[in-house]
């Protein structure tokens, strides 16, 4: 019992920043050589210890897209992206989910205006949008107290907090999108999506692997859910991953 609890307690201790930069640049290795299941050993390892991010789960969603494994792919390919991103990641998303069995018809226009534009832009880029121009307007108006200037300094100070407000706007829709939208991943091969929230209800409709759902209500082991086309059922909570959970699957 002793040595299951140690074994537990060592299995949460993150790795140094030597160790994390090696575990990294095996799994980069790995998948240099075509060994994809070693790369995704590698990559799992940081998430696993708490040493993710965006570089660790575009290598680790580029692993499973290499091995075919589409739910995992788009999963962590999208939460790449959602942490900052990159063309690579855009690249390799719209490859995953280009092969995505489910392709909804109609799906951006049941979205509403925030919500879209929440999915078109990262939390980062909100950020930097915000506090770039932000720290800028405070450091003229810093300088401006400290050393005195003229009114191009302050009008150069009010442009930058105008500049900033859309960030701000922006940062706010990714905080309140975040916490009551939530989406999730079909991880199963093939998820039955029934019409009440048992195993014996009649399936209406079926979903495939890599398909992306707007989660409502959890339902005992089932969840409610709805696809942006606006069809809606009950699934089983355990083939899907939630995009927002960095610790899951």
């Amino acid at each position: 019992m002793s040595a299951l609890l140690l074994s537990l307690l060592l299995s949460q201790v993150s790795y140094s920043p030597a160790e994390a930069h090696a575990i990294f640049a095996e799994g980069v290795e790995a998948y240099g050589r075509d060994d994809t299941a070693a790369a995704e050993a590698a990559f799992r390892k940081l998430l696993e210890h708490g040493m993710g991010g965006p570089d660790v789960e575009y290598n680790l969603g580029t692993a499973e897209l290499a091995q075919g494994k589409l739910g995992e792919a788009v999963l962590y390919l999208e939460r790449a992206r959602r942490h900052g991103g990159g063309a690579d990641v855009d690249a390799n998303l719209t490859i995953a989910r280009g092969r995505v069995v489910d392709q909804v018809v109609g799906a951006s226009g049941e979205e509403g205006m925030v919500a879209r534009l929440v999915a078109a832009t990262s939390s980062l880029g909100a950020g930097l949008a915000f506090l770039v121009p932000w720290c800028v307007a405070f450091a003229l108006l810093l300088v401006l107290r400290l050393r005195g200037g003229g009114a191009s300094l302050l009008s150069g100070a009010a442009l930058l907090l105008l500049v900033s407000l859309p960030g701000a706007g922006l940062v706010l829709a990714h905080y309140v999108v975040g916490e009551t939208v939530h989406e999730a991943v079909v991880l199963a091969r093939t998820l039955p999506v029934r019409e009440t929230p048992e195993p014996s209800s009649k399936v209406a409709f079926e979903l495939h692997a890599g398909s992306t759902v707007r989660l409502l209500a959890p339902a005992g082991a089932f969840v409610r859910l709805r696809l942006p086309n606006g069809l809606e059922g009950f699934a089983e909570q355990r083939d899907l991953a939630r995009v927002d959970d960095a610790q899951a699957p």
